[in-house]
Formats: C-alpha cells, sequence, structure tokens
C-alpha cells in the first residue's frame, strides 16, 4: 500500500496517513478496530517471527535479492516494521540496525548506473519499480521513527529510491501492467520526495488511457498475477496523486472477480494472457486492495472477501510478502470492516469478452471457456490455454478438459466462439486443411524464390507463397461442444464431424491428491508419461468426503497427442498438469459425457 503524506496519529501506533479529498478526517482516527488490530498483530507476529531467526547466532548477515517476488525488500520491509512497531517483540532493538543497515546496502550495490536493477528483466525500468514499492514504505516508516540510529538505512534507501526515480522517468517496459508498476513507483518516490518530473512522466503514462473492458477485465486477462499488480498501482496513484478517479477501475475488476471465485478461495485464470493461464492462485493476492476499498467505499461485499482470507491459515500474503509494513503506513487498513456481506455463490454469469462462462452452485464451481487468441501463437501476451472447462466440487477438482483429434497435427480445440441460451453454453472450433495447386504463372519466377509463408491453417511455412496458391481438396474437422448445466450437473455433448475415422479423444485432467477409482486402464504416452483410459462406466474421483462423477467412458485407440505443430516443432508436447484420463473414439464422434459431484 501506499501513502499520500505523512501525518502524526497519537496512539498506540504512530503511523502515516493518506486519502483523496473528504476521507483525511476518517484516515486521521485515534483508535483502531479490534478486527483490525488483530489481524494487524498475527502479521506482526509472523514478521517478528522471520526477523528472529535472522538474529540467530547462525543465520549470519541476513541476504536481500534484489528482484522479483520475496526479493522486492521482503527483508528490509520485515527490518522495519519489528523496529517501528510499539507491539514488535523488537521494537527498538539495537540488535537490528546492523542489518537494516547491511539490507538497505545490498539495494544500493545492485544497482545499475542508470539506476536499474538486474531482477528478472536485465537493466529493468518496471522491474525497478517493483522494488520501489516496498522500499519507498520501508522508508516512509523510518522516517517517521525519528530515530538517528536509522539514519545510515535511511540514507541507503534515499540514494537507491532517488538513482531509481531517474530510471523511472525515462525507463521503457514490455507489458501493459509495467506503464501502471512505473507510474506507481514514480507516485511513491513524490511523495518521498516531490519533483514535477515524477508527476509529468505519471501524466504521460496516464495519457495513453486505461483499457478496462465490459466485464471488468484488463486488457492482459491475468486474474491471478497482473490484474492484482494494475489495481494496486491504481490504488497508490489515486492516494498519492489525490486522483480518486482512478479508483473506477479498481472497482470494476474487483467486482469482476468475485465471480471468478472457486470456494476455496482460487481465482479462476484459465483466460490469461500470461503465465498463470495454468497456475492456482489465491484471491488473497488481492487482500490488501480488498481491505481498502471495502473500508474506503464502505462495502460489505468486499469485507466478506477480506474475512474469507483472513478465516484461512497464514496472514493473507501479498506475492508472498508479509504486509505488516503496509499497516504500519497506512491507519485505515486497521479499521473496522463494514458489516454484513456474502461473496456470490449462486449465480451464472457470461463474461463475454473473455468468452467465459462462470456458474456457482454453492461448493459447485464451473467454468466454460472459449476465449483463445488461437491462431495467433503461443506466447506470453497470449490466451492459448487449449482447457475449455473446469469443474470443482469443494476440494475435488477437475482442473481441465480438453479435446482434440489426429487431424493433420492440428492439435487441441481452441474454440473461437462461445455461445449461450437455454442453460447451454456452445463452443465452436471448425478446422479447414486445404491442398495447394500451382502458382498462377504472373506470380512466377525462373528461379522458384518465393515468399515463405504460412499455410492456410498456420501448420507450417514454406517459400512457396502461399498466399497467392488456389487452394483444393479441403480437408475439415467440425468440432462442437454443447455444455448444458442442470443444477450443478453439467453435460458435455460432443459433435465431431467432417473427415470420418479421426482418431479423436476427450482428456480429463485432475488434481494429485485425489484419488481414481471406476474401470480405468493404465498405458505409458509417447512422452513417457503414465495416463489412464476410462474404458467404460465413470469414474470417480475423490479427495476426503468429495467427490467428482465422470463418464461414461469409452477407449477405442491410444493416440492421445494433443500438442500441434507449434509444440512439436520444438520437440515439445502440450500436457495438462494432474492425473490425466482418457476417453476416445473416431469421428463421427456424437458422444455425451456427463459431470458432476457425488456423495461419499
Amino acid at each position: 500500500m501506499d501513502l499520500t503524506r505523512r501525518t502524526v496519529i497519537k496512539g498506540a501506533v504512530a503511523t502515516f496517513a493518506s486519502s483523496p479529498a473528504g476521507h483525511s478526517a476518517a484516515l486521521r482516527e485515534t483508535s483502531n478496530s479490534a478486527e483490525g488490530q488483530q489481524f494487524f498483530a498475527r502479521l506482526l507476529k509472523s514478521s517478528d517471527q522471520t526477523v528472529a531467526r535472522m538474529l540467530e547466532p547462525a543465520a549470519g548477515t541476513p541476504q536481500t535479492r534484489p528482484g522479483r517476488g520475496v526479493g522486492r525488500g521482503a527483508t528490509v520491509m520485515a527490518l522495519a516494521a519489528a523496529y517501528c512497531a510499539p507491539e514488535s517483540s523488537h521494537f527498538q532493538s539495537a540488535a537490528l540496525i546492523p542489518l537494516l543497515d547491511n539490507a538497505t546496502k545490498i539495494f544500493v550495490d545492485a544497482q545499475n548506473k542508470d539506476g536499474t536493477l538486474d531482477a528478472g528483466n536485465l537493466a529493468s525500468p518496471p522491474d525497478t519499480a517493483f522494488v520501489v514499492e516496498g522500499l519507498a514504505a520501508a522508508l516512509a516508516v523510518l522516517r517517521h521513527a525519528n530515530d538517528p540510529r536509522l539514519a545510515k538505512a535511511e540514507q541507503n534507501l534515499t540514494k537507491f529510491l532517488l538513482a531509481a526515480g531517474e530510471a523511472l522517468v525515462t525507463g521503457g517496459v514490455h507489458t501493459p501492467n509495467h506503464r501502471w508498476v512505473i507510474c506507481s513507483g514514480l507516485a511513491r518516490i513524490n511523495s518521498l520526495f516531490p519533483a514535477a518530473k515524477y508527476v509529468n512522466r505519471i501524466d504521460d503514462w496516464l495519457g495513453e488511457g486505461i483499457y478496462i473492458d465490459s466485464d471488468g477485465q484488463f486488457e492482459e486477462r491475468s486474474t491471478g498475477i497482473y490484474s492484482r499488480v494494475t489495481v494496486n498501482a491504481f490504488v497508490t496513484m489515486a492516494r498519492l496523486l489525490d486522483r480518486p478517479a482512478l479508483l473506477d477501475s479498481v472497482r470494476r475488476n474487483l467486482d469482476m472477480n468475485l465471480y471468478y471465485l472457486h470456494p476455496d478461495g482460487e481465482v479462476e485464470t484459465v483466460e490469461s494472457r500470461r503465465q498463470d493461464q495454468t497456475m492456482a492462485i489465491s484471491i488473497s493476492n488481492y487482500y490488501l486492495q480488498y481491505r481498502y476499498l471495502a473500508i474506503h467505499d464502505n462495502n460489505p461485499t468486499y469485507a466478506a472477501v477480506v474475512r474469507s482470507i483472513e478465516a484461512k491459515p497464514g496472514e493473507g500474503l501479498v506475492e508472498g510478502s508479509n504486509p505488516v509494513i503496509y499497516f504500519l503506513e497506512e491507519p485505515l487498513l486497521k479499521r473496522s470492516l463494514p458489516e454484513g456481506g456474502a461473496i456470490p455463490e449462486n449465480y451464472s454469469r457470461i463474461f463475454s469478452n473473455s468468452r467465459m462462462a462462470r456458474i456457482r452452485r454453492g461448493k459447485i464451481s464451473a467454468t466454460v471457456y472459449g476465449g483463445s487468441d488461437w491462431p495467433l501463437g503461443v506466447a506470453s501476451g497470449l490466451a492459448s490455454n487449449p482447457t475449455f472447462f473446469t469443474f470443482r466440487s469443494g476440494a475435488a477438482v477437475l482442473q481441465s478438459v480438453r479435446m482434440g483429434g489426429e487431424f493433420f497435427g492440428e492439435g487441441a480445440f481452441r474454440s473461437g466462439t462461445l455461445e449461450a441460451g437455454n442453460n447451454g453454453y456452445v463452443l465452436h472450433q471448425r478446422l479447414e486443411v486445404p491442398y495447394y495447386q500451382p502458382l498462377p504463372k504472373h506470380f512466377r519466377n525462373v528461379g522458384g524464390d518465393y515468399a515463405l509463408t504460412p499455410a492456410k491453417d498456420f501448420r507450417f511455412w514454406s517459400k512457396l507463397d502461399f498466399s497467392h496458391r488456389p487452394m483444393s481438396n479441403i480437408q475439415t474437422l467440425d468440432q462442437r461442444v454443447t455444455v448444458i448445466e442442470d443444477s450443478g450437473k453439467f453435460e458435455l455433448h460432443f459433435d465431431i464431424s467432417g473427415h470420418d475415422h479421426v482418431p479423436f479423444l476427450v482428456e480429463l485432467a485432475f488434481r494429485t491428491e485425489g484419488e481414481l477409482t471406476g474401470s480405468l486402464q493404465e498405458i505409458a504416452t509417447r512422452d513417457g508419461d503414465k495416463v489412464l483410459l476410462l474404458k467404460d462406466g465413470n469414474l470417480r474421483y475423490r479427495v476426503g468426503n468429495d467427490i467428482i462423477e465422470a463418464g461414461p467412458g469409452q477407449a477405442e485407440h491410444q493416440m492421445l497427442n494433443l500438442s500441434g505443430p507449434s509444440y512439436a516443432a520444438h520437440g515439445a508436447s502440450l500436457r495438462a498438469a494432474g492425473k490425466r484420463v482418457y476417453i476416445t473414439g473416431f469421428t463421427p464422434f456424437e458422444n455425451t459425457i456427463t459431470i458432476r459431484g457425488a456423495l461419499a
């Protein structure tokens, strides 16, 4: 979290206060809510335990890797919180001073001449801005302590942040969220060392406009990672620059997330255009943003999200870092959450821009997805996950359903549409593979030197100038799956036609912790993996008392390749994680698979 300006708070804990106009009085409250103070104490206890390990004789000098994730100044933040919080068991301990001096100096020593860090990417302005977030928070807290013993640590942080500021006012980006991370970093530096150049650069980036679609989704669609980065940056700028309008997109995204939640607090990521499209990530990633807006807006629904996070073991972690330092900065975080509120648990909702449907029926949670960016390619920045259906019944997780045929090596099905109606969702992809005729005479040359171009289906490239060649003998595979829900039970109706006798498969990938039973045959794939064929009847997948039932099965062949040329050309394969079960047949493939929760 970030601060707009430093304000002395009289009370048990002196902290900084900040807010857009109209809320400053509320932020200067001297009393803290029991709930907020209790969770702060929980965070501080965990952080103090980390600091205690640093102080053990065998620990040596703690190192702080100046990179992403836990390396974004976590050691500095923990030491600063422990030293400055009166409730800490290490409050004003002289033993922390040399640790703080060393931990802050590491960042100065790691800094390039231009002020950047080699942190994930080399000489990276945005990665440097990620580090600025934690270190600027720590400096704000250390400054307020007004303790001469902290002078060296403050000097180190000042030197680092001013040099980083020079990099951020000129540096560039790689991805959409990087713009806002840099703006957030500049806003934080400006709050400590005010200068017009920082605000001018922020305005330059903001001048590009903020993209958020009608669903509440940012352009990277990265609900697991980068949307959190983006909303955090806008909250920071809204406070530090007194621009409350920037909170509008934050609210829209947090509202959307309510319908991406699974019963265990994981957030759906299948539609992401970044690496989280195959990751399991908790909504606790957004803890600080939900807590701030719950209190700032008096929003009980956001408060319900916060309580669900606080009820779990751990501390409501934010990308691996304990957020206790931000509670020291911002007294609003310790104020009472609004009463009441509930996370939606019974709905079917379509996110048209992502071509995704989310369905919740209590502990049943399902996703129907047809929003791939295929055939643009497979790369960071593209939604290329071929999973089209996921299903959960409590702790039992069917994390991926995919399908495809041995049709010219085209690989996995990726729907280009999502149509909804009559309690059903229709996904569709039509593959057309042509053969090519001789090049028209007016495009020929005597040397046979033609443009290197892709075939129509992008399976391969060749120096044949495909774009000018007539096509013939076009072979088709028309793939359609209709997902119908009935009170939390789902029927997947497959209608695969076109060329007959094409080997076709449906892949169901379950998480590894559960037990599978049914008429299952174990086989080894050509990649050396051991997978299961469901020969007939239904399978049952069980985790504790939670069960998923799926079927019926059939096993007419063992050709299980879904990779396609994008992977195969590099010797790789496209394999879902977890326990994979296959149902196989030949086209025309007109089958129905039922997936539902079952009783133990």
